[in-house]
C-alpha cells in the first residue's frame, strides 16, 4: 500500500491538528492530533539509530501504558524499524530473551522500566533509550506522505503469551497490519465522532491496534494506565462510546456498578467481548449494564487476527458462539485427520485471511507447522452451527479425556458460571489413576457469597452428563490470568498437582 498507518495518522494531523486525539488518564498527558505527530517524529529519529540485526531493524519496546507506548509503533513505521513490544509484567529475564530472540538492538523505555531496560541493554551490549530523554519540537516538516514503499517490509513483531515452552515472535508487515486494522474499522463501526477507552496493555497488538485504528479514522482515545473497575465505569457512563473488554474486565465493572446500585450508564455505545470465552450470563448483565451499547464478541488470534464477529441479541443467545467469519477470512473447523468437519462436528479452527502473520521470527519449521492446507491453525476446537456461527468449546490442548469420553471444558464452565454464588470459573483435567483425567473446578465466588463443593456438584449434576460433573472444586479469590486476562490453565495444573496442592 501507498500508506503505513503512521502515514494514515500524519494525514489526520495535517487535516486537524487541533483536534484532541490522545488523553492519558489520571493527569496523564494529552496530545492534540498536531501534538501527536509531532511526537512521533521525535520518537522516529531517536529510533533511526537502531542498528541492523538478524532478523533486519528490530526495536524493542518497553514503556507505561501511556501515549507514547502507542505513538511508538508509528515511530517505528516512520523509521522503517520493526516494533517489538514486551509486556511490562514480565520477570527481567523472560525480557531479556524476549531482546535476544528478536535481535533487538535498540530498547525505547520509559517511566519505572527503563532501568532495567538499561540493565539488559548493557549487557547485551545495545543501546537503550529513555523516552524521558527525547523532547518534542514546537514544529516540524510537513510530512511527505506516501513515498516510502515498505508495505511488505516488518511491521510488528508480537510475542505468543508463551504458556508452553519459549515465546514465539510472531512477524507482521506493515501492509497486513493496516489491513487488518482498515477491518476493524469497517466491522466495528469506527468513526471520527467516536471516543475510545482504552482499558488494557497498548503491549498487546489488540490494545495497539484499535488504539491506531482510532488515531488513522481521527477518533478519540482515552488510556488507562492500569486498569481500575471505577474508573472505567466512570468512563463509559460520563466519556466513552467504545471499549474493548476482556471478560475479567466486564466481570469487575459489573461488581462496581453493583456496589454504586446499578447507576445508569449513558456514554458507551459499543462493547468488544474476547480474548477469552465469556459466558451467558455476563453478556445478558453486559446488556442490563449498557443498555445504549451494542455488546459484540470478536473470536482470534495472534497469528490470524481476529476471524469471526457477532453483535449479541438477546433472541438469538448462544452459548460459546463467536459469530460469523468476518470479510477477508476464510474460516474453516478440520477433524484429527485433516478434513474439514460438518455441522455439529468439533475440530480444529483454522483460517485463511487477508491479514494473517508473516510467520515467526527466525523459525521456519514452526511456521511450516502452523499452517494446514494453506490456513493458519488456531489450536481452538469449534463447531459450526446449523445459523452459520461457530462456537469455540475449548483449547486442543485443554480437552479432558476422562474414562475415555472427551470433555469440553468450555461447556463445563458454562453449566458452572450459573450457580449463583460463583463469579468466575475455570476448568481444568488433573491426572488421576483411575479416569486417566480428573474433572476440577477452581472458582471466585461473588462478593460475601460462600460456595459449598457438594452443592455446586450437584448443580452441575442436574445440568450435565455425569462424566462431565467436576469430582473437585477449589475456592480460590482469584485465577491465574496473563496480560490480556486469559486464564492461565497451566498454572492451575502446576499449583494443583504440585506438592501440597495448594490452588
Amino acid at each position: 500500500m501507498r500508506l503505513s498507518i503512521a502515514e494514515n495518522v500524519a494525514a489526520r494531523a495535517l487535516a486537524h491538528p487541533d483536534r484532541m486525539a490522545i488523553e492519558v488518564l489520571g493527569g496523564g498527558a494529552t496530545f492534540t492530533y498536531g501534538q501527536a505527530w509531532r511526537r512521533v517524529t521525535a520518537l522516529a529519529e531517536a529510533l533511526c539509530a537502531t542498528a541492523t540485526g538478524r532478523h533486519g531493524r528490530m526495536a524493542a519496546l518497553l514503556l507505561p501504558n501511556e501515549a507514547d507506548a502507542v505513538l511508538a509503533y508509528l515511530a517505528c513505521q516512520m523509521a522503517g524499524v520493526a516494533a517489538v513490544p514486551i509486556s511490562t509484567r514480565l520477570a527481567e529475564p523472560e525480557i531479556r530473551f524476549v531482546v535476544e530472540d528478536a535481535d533487538a538492538k535498540l530498547i525505547l523505555a520509559g517511566g519505572e522500566f527503563a532501568d532495567v531496560a538499561t540493565e539488559i541493554a548493557s549487557g547485551l551490549g545495545i543501546q537503550a533509550v529513555r523516552v524521558e530523554d527525547i523532547e518534542t519540537p514546537n514544529s516540524v516538516d510537513r510530512p511527505i506522505l506516501g513515498e516510502g514503499g515498505r508495505g511488505a517490509e516488518p511491521c510488528v513483531v508480537g510475542y505468543t503469551s508463551g504458556t508452553t515452552g519459549f515465546p514465539k515472535g510472531a512477524l507482521y508487515s506493515n501492509d497486513h497490519y493496516l489491513t487488518a486494522l482498515m477491518r476493524w474499522g469497517w466491522e466495528f463501526g469506527l468513526t471520527a465522532d467516536q471516543v475510545m477507552l482504552v482499558p488494557g496493555p497498548l503491549f498487546h497488538l489488540s490494545y495497539a491496534g484499535l488504539s491506531m485504528a482510532a488515531l488513522c479514522i481521527g477518533a478519540r482515545v482515552r488510556i488507562m494506565p492500569e486498569f481500575r473497575a471505577e474508573l472505567a465505569l466512570s468512563e463509559l457512563r460520563d466519556h466513552c462510546s467504545f471499549a474493548f473488554l476482556v471478560p475479567s474486565m466486564t466481570t469487575m465493572i459489573e461488581e462496581e456498578w453493583r456496589r454504586q446500585d446499578r447507576p445508569a450508564i449513558d456514554a458507551f455505545r459499543f462493547m468488544i467481548s474476547s480474548g477469552a470465552p465469556g459466558p451467558l450470563s455476563m453478556t445478558r448483565t453486559a446488556m442490563e449494564m449498557f443498555p445504549n451499547a451494542r455488546i459484540s464478541e470478536a473470536y482470534g488470534w495472534t497469528e490470524g487476527g481476529w476471524v469471526t464477529f457477532e453483535v449479541k441479541e438477546r433472541a438469538t443467545l448462544l452459548a460459546h458462539s463467536v459469530g460469523w467469519p468476518t470479510f477477508g477470512n476464510e474460516v474453516a473447523v478440520f477433524d484429527e485427520a485433516g478434513e474439514p468437519c460438518g455441522l455439529g462436528e468439533a475440530g480444529e479452527v483454522g483460517v485463511k485471511s487477508l491479514t494473517h502473520f508473516d510467520g515467526y521470527l527466525g523459525q521456519p519449521e514452526a511456521t511450516e507447522a502452523a499452517w494446514h492446507r494453506g490456513y493458519v491453525m488456531s489450536g481452538d476446537i469449534g463447531i459450526w452451527q446449523p445459523d452459520g456461527r461457530l462456537c469455540i468449546v475449548d483449547r486442543k490442548k485443554d480437552m479432558i479425556i476422562s474414562g475415555g469420553e472427551n470433555i469440553y471444558t468450555a461447556e463445563v464452565e458454562r453449566i458452572v458460571h450459573e450457580h449463583p454464588c460463583v463469579l468466575e470459573a475455570a476448568v481444568v483435567g488433573l491426572p488421576d489413576e483411575r479416569w486417566g483425567e480428573l474433572v476440577t473446578a477452581l472458582v471466585v465466588p461473588r462478593a460475601g457469597m460462600a460456595i459449598d463443593s457438594g452443592e455446586l456438584e450437584a448443580f452441575c449434576r442436574e445440568r450435565l452428563a455425569g462424566f462431565k460433573v467436576p469430582r473437585r472444586v477449589e475456592v480460590v479469590s482469584e485465577l491465574p490470568r496473563n496480560a490480556m486476562g486469559k486464564v492461565q490453565k497451566f498454572r492451575i495444573i502446576e499449583r494443583l498437582s504440585g506438592p501440597g496442592q495448594d490452588p
